[in-house]
Parts: structure tokens; sequence; C-alpha cells
């Protein structure tokens, strides 16, 4: 067999795969508003009348209610899971 020949079939299956992956990735969506409560327990941020569920209380560790923040996020069953949090 033909090393570059299969090479090159591996890198099509690899591109091919990625486009793939690409296809089903969710597209995050963006808000800023004033943090209204923060639970640690639950792993959850209110910022305005939207509840966002964190992967890990500790994104959540400088966040209080008053704060402003920008919130990406994505919708999963449902469920808003924010991304990413920033104080502003």
């Amino acid at each position: 067999m033909n090393p570059r020949k299969y090479a090159a079939g591996a890198l099509v299956l690899a591109t091919a795969a990625g486009a793939a992956a690409a296809a089903h990735a969710v597209p995050a969506q963006y808000t800023e508003g004033v943090v209204q409560a923060v639970n640690l327990d639950n792993r959850t941020l209110t910022v305005g009348a939207s509840t966002f569920t964190v992967r890990s209380p500790d994104e959540l560790k400088e966040v209080n209610p008053g704060d402003k923040v920008d919130v990406a996020y994505v919708t999963e069953a449902g469920q808003r899971i924010a991304i990413a949090v920033t104080l502003r």
C-alpha cells in the first residue's frame, strides 16, 4: 500500500468527520443584564427573567446578585447552558 495514498485517505476521512461534527454544532446566543440570583448548589444563575445552568459552580464564585454580566449560552434539551459569564 502506498503510504501517501493512505495518509491522503485518512486526511479526507478526518476532514469529512470534522465537517459532519461542525454541521451539528449549536451556535451560541448572547444576553446581558443584571444578576438576580446565584445558586452554587444548583449551579444556576438568574439574569433578568432567564435562568442559566453552568457546568461548574466555580464559574459563579465571583458573580453576585446586582452584578452586570454578559452571558454566552446554548440551549440543550430546553435548558440554557452558560458557556461564558463575564462581569461588566
